[in-house]
């Protein structure tokens, strides 16, 4: 525990946040644009070709009568035998024409943009696969990873648990008991080695001695 250089683990769990928010906020980023993407592909590919479709057929609706109309005034006679001016009718029937051409345009424009933009959405998504892998798999193992990191120095960190100290301490007692235990023995038996006796052997042979050696020489003396 000494040798650990544990200075913060709260970084690296603010570092974990970070990263998730990250992920969250390019996913959602993604989502938008693919959100955007479908939008823009609907109205390219199927919104937009319908509008003009039926602009077509209102606009040609809209030439046909205003032909009809020029065609009226220029075969109307007045009662002084002098033709009407047909110059508002002429005007109405330009701009009819006009508006047409342009619902033409726009409805030939349709499909080439549909065209270009399919071929855009797959250039934009290829581009994008890298980022989404990023999202999907690199961001969330990254997560995985600090949370692993931030459990193990919680761990290495962390005081020992009180029964495991306890076992310790009894063990380290249970020892030095055993060492102490161990000492004494080795003092006896340097002490029988060197011709003395153990402090009972003493006692014995001191009892047996003045016993025996009071009838030894009282039975020699009586000889």
């Amino acid at each position: 525990m000494d040798g650990a250089n544990v200075k913060s683990i709260d970084a690296i769990t603010r570092f974990k946040a970070t990263i998730a928010a990250a992920r969250d906020d390019l996913a959602r980023a993604l989502a938008e644009a693919d959100s955007d993407i479908d939008r823009a592909q609907l109205w390219i590919e199927r919104e937009a070709p319908a509008y003009w479709k039926r602009q077509l057929t209102l606009r040609a609706e809209e030439v046909t009568v205003c032909k009809s109309a020029l065609y009226r005034k220029q075969v109307t006679v007045s009662a002084k035998d002098s033709k009407p001016s047909v110059v508002d009718e002429k005007k109405a029937l330009q701009r009819a024409q006009a508006r047409l051409a342009e619902a033409e345009a726009k409805a030939k424009a349709c499909k080439r943009w549909a065209t270009t933009f399919q071929r855009e959405v797959i250039l934009f998504k290829g581009t994008m696969s890298a980022m989404q892998t990023v999202v999907e798999r690199d961001l969330p193992m990254a997560v995985a990873l600090m949370n692993r990191m931030a459990d193990a120095l919680a761990r290495y960190a962390a005081p020992e648990p009180v029964e495991l100290q306890s076992m310790l301490k009894a063990l380290q007692d249970s020892a030095e008991s055993t060492r102490r235990t161990g000492s004494g023995d080795a003092l006896a038996g340097a002490a029988s080695a060197s011709g003395g006796v153990d402090p009972e052997g003493s006692t014995d042979a001191a009892d047996g001695g003045s016993t025996d050696g009071s009838d030894g020489p009282a039975d020699g003396g009586a000889a």
